[in-house]
């Protein structure tokens, strides 16, 4: 499909009623996401983070690595640290944490005692540390 074909395929009214189903779905993904990240906040006003996390980092340990490998798959976060970890880099400004940067791409964020880091390169790798010592907690 060439350029102008686009164009006029977007200009029909079947390209206008595609655009606009695709941002409305786009834009009640985000209102989920948000309610989620609302509900999450309220749950921190009366829960322990750190319980949280050390359950998350049990989580993710030799058994969940090997059944990742097993599905012929890097190490990747489940569905709750992923939960997390969005609401941390989308809620949190960037850091500079010189201990923690290196030669490729990152991005650092500080919540509630720990680091969260994201280094980009050929994949993306999520590490978590220790706020106090920079202790490694996780890799996903």
């Amino acid at each position: 499909m060439d350029i102008e074909a686009l164009k006029a395929y977007l200009d029909s009214p079947e390209g206008k009623a595609q655009t606009e189903k695709f941002f409305n779905e786009l834009a009640e993904k985000q209102k989920l996401k948000e309610a989620r990240y609302r509900r999450f906040e309220k749950w921190l006003e009366t829960n322990d983070f750190d319980k949280l996390m050390y359950r998350l980092i049990l989580e993710h340990g030799e058994e969940w690595r090997e059944k990742c490998w097993h599905k012929g798959y890097e190490v990747y976060s489940n569905n709750k640290l992923r939960f997390v970890t969005s609401y941390v880099f989308d809620n949190l400004a960037p850091i500079s944490v010189p201990k923690l940067e290196n030669m490729f791409p990152t991005e650092i964020r500080f919540f509630k005692g720990y680091y969260f880091r994201i280094m980009h390169g050929q994949g993306s790798v999520f590490d978590l540390y220790n706020g106090d010592d920079f202790k490694h907690l996780l890799s996903a």
